[in-house]
């Protein structure tokens, strides 16, 4: 059947997108377990605030009924929206979920009326910059950091609407 891509928001769905982002970003790029942690309590503060309100929101990538990859969408703003959290596990990577769940995203910001979109990420993600570089982002910024128990080059996107 192919992975499927649903509108999410439940607290269920912000636990597997937290679960998930920690699953592949642990072990496939040397975060401390911190990662994970991190990105629990980033969604949990997200859900205190309120979200998603009318604008925001996450969406899952299901194969065969189980979460295998999520990305959420928050509004930051006068305009500007943040892609966050995109992670896809393993056993979906060539199925084109991550292209999908990309794409879903942008296309709900643009229908949300955001005149921009940013995203955070780490350089080591070559395949996911690609697909953002293919998507019209652009780096806008880098910065060399240690985060999460590593060194990183640290970067911020964006795509004008």
């Amino acid at each position: 059947m192919g992975v499927q891509i649903r509108r999410g928001g439940s607290a269920d769905d912000v636990n597997a997108i937290a679960r998930i982002n920690g699953e592949v970003f642990e072990p496939e790029y040397g975060m401390a377990p911190s990662f994970a942690a991190d990105m629990a309590v980033q969604l949990a503060e997200l859900r205190r605030s309120g979200w998603p309100r009318d604008g925001e929101g996450c969406w899952i990538a299901e194969l065969d009924g189980r979460a295998v990859g999520g990305v959420t969408l928050r509004d930051l703003g006068h305009g500007l929206a943040r892609l966050g959290h995109l992670a896809l596990r393993r056993e979906a990577r060539g199925t084109g979920a991550g292209r999908r769940l990309f794409d879903t995203v942008v296309e709900a910001a643009r229908a949300a009326g955001y005149e921009r979109l940013e995203l955070m990420t780490f350089s080591d993600l070559v395949d996911a910059r690609e697909i953002y570089r293919r998507g019209g982002f652009e780096l806008i910024a880098s910065e060399h950091v240690v985060r999460w128990g590593r060194e990183l080059e640290w970067e911020r996107w964006e795509l004008a609407l």
